[in-house]
């Protein structure tokens, strides 16, 4: 019983957050073009067969943990798969670089959302009538190898359990 008020009261403290985002004032604002060539296709980012079906809707490689670096191919990669996304949330222990608004010409502003209980290996996604996007984050400095089987892991909808536990079982190492 204890447990579940402690969750609740983080979850709604967070929440309160979810609005003011915390987010670093030095980035807010932040014009980043998207570079040309990144799509679902450049093996960054892997979708399970079917959304809501397993824990996660997909997997995604980033090249680093500069969120301002790596949300330009992404964003580009969601849109090119047809997603739009308005939001986005990550654990803000792990990201470094995070900025308030990412914006560039060919896509609609993402408000970026920051908290420390999101688990350090998930990204949450949203925009439009559609449900979340919650993907699960490969460790940049993981392996080819090993990034590749989680890959596989996504696009065969099998992403079920805890973050780290489906990447500790893949062989990827933590942040």
């Amino acid at each position: 019983m204890t447990t579940g008020q402690i969750t609740a009261l983080l979850d709604h403290a967070e929440s309160a957050r979810f609005d003011d985002d915390g987010a670093p004032a030095t980035l807010q604002g932040a014009v980043v073009g998207a570079p040309a060539g990144a799509t679902p296709g450049d093996g960054r980012l892997s979708w399970a067969p079917a959304r809501g079906q397993g824990s996660f809707d997909g997997a995604w490689w980033p090249r680093s943990w500069r969120l301002t670096s790596e949300l330009p191919p992404l964003i580009a990669a969601l849109s090119t798969a047809g997603e739009t996304i308005r939001r986005m949330s990550v654990n803000g222990d792990t990201w470094t670089d995070i900025p308030h608004w990412f914006t560039a010409l060919a896509y609609p502003p993402v408000k970026v959302s920051w908290y420390r209980t999101l688990d350090p290996h998930t990204v949450t996604l949203s925009g439009g009538n559609r449900p979340r996007l919650f993907l699960l984050v490969i460790p940049p400095q993981t392996a080819l190898e090993t990034a590749d089987e989680v890959r596989r892991m996504a696009t065969a909808g099998r992403l079920i359990g805890p973050a780290g536990q489906i990447l500790r079982h893949a062989g990827a190492t933590s942040p």
